[in-house]
């Protein structure tokens, strides 16, 4: 046995083997979805994704009918599979599954995308959210560039539109793509000087030229 203390869990999880764990903080706390890798070490913990609690509970009774949809018998376990405040063990299927709506979220930085992001991930078949997550959750990959932004881009795209390729078509573009640097304040009195030292500029004054001199001649 593991000396890992035993988790409330989500569905049938085996805490002795490599599993995730989500925690939800109370009040405008953080809800953070997190790996536990089995090793002969122990179990070295690693933060897949993290959303304000309030985020999640947006989301959270829909996740929850979404992961319960897919899942047989076996992987639901005797109880009753239910999200719930605090620490709670996960399947590492379960896991990946719920990286990729994270993932989507946490590129809506103003939160105005939720339903729609959601929707876009209530739509994906189960081997597709394993697939997409074997490719976001390369160390590679951060927040705003690859995979993880083009997570956004597929999940946003309108429910009408979306199909297979249409939904490898745009992760594979935006993931190609870097990261887009964060603009710079525009330095207004910097454009005028440069403006005004163009050639087109009437009123540009003119520089003396400096002429080298000649030797006279005898």
């Amino acid at each position: 046995m593991s000396t890992q203390e035993e988790l409330p869990s989500f569905g049938s999880v085996d805490q002795d083997r490599e599993h995730g764990i989500l925690s939800v903080e109370t009040g405008d706390g953080t809800c953070r979805l997190t790996l536990l890798e089995r090793n002969e070490r122990g179990f070295p913990r690693r933060e897949l994704a993290y959303l304000p609690a309030a985020v999640w509970r947006e989301v959270a009774t829909d996740a929850q009918r979404e992961l319960l949809r897919g899942m047989d018998e076996l992987e639901k376990g005797a109880r009753e599979a239910k999200f719930h405040t605090g620490d709670q063990a996960l399947s590492p299927l379960v896991s990946r599954e719920l990286a990729i709506l994270f993932w989507a979220l946490m590129e809506d930085g103003e939160a105005t995308h939720t339903e729609l992001l959601l929707a876009g991930w209530r739509q994906l078949a189960r081997e597709e959210r394993w697939w997409l997550y074997s490719r976001a959750s390369n160390p590679s990959q951060a927040l705003g560039r690859g995979w993880r932004r083009a997570l956004f881009f597929a999940l946003a795209e309108p429910g009408d539109m979306r199909s297979a390729p249409r939904l490898m078509e745009i992760v594979e573009s935006a993931a190609a793509q870097k990261k887009t640097p964060p603009s710079k304040p525009v330095n207004y009195r910097k454009g005028i000087r440069k403006l005004w030292k163009t050639p087109e500029n009437p009123t540009k004054k003119p520089t003396p030229s400096k002429r080298k001199k000649t030797p006279a001649t005898a």
